[in-house]
């Protein structure tokens, strides 16, 4: 707020026109952009203020924690690079533990592929088999009946009988084969799960070694949280510092002490200087007491 708007408010209270609200609001907003301002001014200047008696305890402090700050940054780059060297050194053994086992792994699935063809012929035959042995149980019923009448349906004997007794010579070649197929069946599943040690022990001997990867990524990741919630504190504490000395050296920037340090930032301490007295004119209109030319 400039001094002109700050007296046509006053002229409008006057006449009973007020926006008490509204220049609270604005009050606190520039009140805010000035901790902003005073921040960044402390954090541009302070370096060179080892000198004012008033800010020694700002300036020695923010010299201990700058020091802190520039080692637990180094400590999380630090800690970066070890996760990611362990990230890429998880990523090859993975890698090794696919190629190690990719023969294995191949000829595994040529030896499944096998063994569920073998199944379907396996149960071809034994579709078979059971169509056969039906077929079978029904001459033998018919046999049984024919065998008991007199007539001409005993002429049909011999043809049941002939039928009756192939019937059995195949079911007989279909069981055979049945059970050749179950032994080859066997013989592959019991290769398959002696292939599924060997692949389990060589990858079983690579995931021992990228165990270690896996703890130093884990212990990574730990100092890294451990040294972000440090860093947070002591960020919080040096910005409580800037604000400290930026606010001084803002209100003192022609005292001597000052003077060299703010010389290349006297645009921000104006800038600053106009927001206070906005700040104290907006207080004062919204009937806080304050008066416009005092100091935040």
């Amino acid at each position: 707020m400039t001094r002109s708007r700050y007296l046509l408010a006053r002229f409008a209270q006057a006449f009973g026109i007020s926006f008490g609200a509204r220049y609270a609001s604005n009050a606190a907003s520039e009140l805010h952009l000035l901790r902003e301002a005073e921040e960044i001014l402390g954090r541009l200047c302070w370096e060179d203020l080892e000198d004012v008696e008033d800010l020694s305890v700002e300036y020695w402090n923010l010299r201990k924690l700058a020091k802190e700050f520039t080692h637990l940054t180094a400590e999380i780059e630090k800690a970066n690079s070890v996760l990611q060297d362990s990230h890429d050194q998880r990523a090859g053994l993975l890698e090794k533990v696919v190629d190690s086992t990719k023969d294995l792994v191949t000829e595994r699935e040529a030896l499944i592929e096998k063994s569920e063809r073998l199944n379907s012929e396996r149960d071809a035959i034994v579709r078979e088999a059971r169509s056969v042995k039906r077929r079978h149980d029904g001459l033998k019923a018919k046999l049984e009946v024919l065998a008991g009448e007199e007539g001409p349906g005993k002429s049909n004997l011999d043809d049941t009988e002939k039928e009756l007794s192939e019937l059995k010579d195949r079911f007989s070649q279909l069981k055979i084969r049945r059970n050749d197929l179950s032994e080859r069946i066997l013989e592959l599943d019991e290769a398959i799960e002696r292939m599924d040690e060997t692949i389990e022990v060589r990858r079983k001997d690579l995931r021992e070694e990228a165990l270690g990867s896996y703890q130093s990524i884990g212990k990574a990741n730990r100092d890294i949280s451990s040294c972000r919630a440090e860093l947070g504190v002591v960020e919080k504490e040096m910005s409580a510092l800037f604000c400290e000395i930026g606010r001084y050296v803002a209100i003192n920037a022609n005292h001597d002490s000052c003077r060299e340090a703010t010389r290349r930032h006297r645009g921000l301490i104006h800038q600053m200087s106009a927001l206070r007295d906005s700040v104290a004119m907006n207080n004062h209109l919204a009937g806080r007491g304050e008066a416009p030319g005092s100091r935040i």
